[in-house]
């Protein structure tokens, strides 16, 4: 367990240098780009957003159904409650990222 948290505090830390060092390189070297290559791009994020619509419904679907399975499995059997209760706190923690990431692709749809 200590080399996983090393190894999340590393990669933690990476990923804050990374976007601290990304963000200044953005506002130093701005790039303008032509009109085609913008329609194109989000041409490129709309089929990805369509994509992403269907996956999202599908695992959210999928994820009420286990949550009612794991959180009755709590109900009818009170010895392992604790087991059902943490299983659909993590189904639930799963989908509450993956539907961060697909307002995230919604967003810059709209935009």
């Amino acid at each position: 367990m200590e080399m996983f948290f090393k190894l999340c505090s590393g990669l933690t830390a990476g990923v804050i240098i990374g976007f601290l060092c990304g963000g200044i390189k953005i506002k130093l070297t701005r790039k303008s780009y032509t009109e085609k290559q913008v329609e194109s791009n989000k041409k490129w994020i709309r089929r990805i957003a369509g994509v992403l619509k269907y996956v999202t419904f599908a695992a959210l679907s999928v994820g009420l159904i286990w949550c009612v399975f794991f959180l009755t499995l709590g109900i009818v059997s009170p010895q392992q409650s604790d087991y059902a209760n943490n299983m659909a706190e993590l189904i639930v923690a799963v989908l509450t990222v993956i539907s961060i990431i697909f307002a995230f692709v919604e967003f810059l749809h709209r935009n």
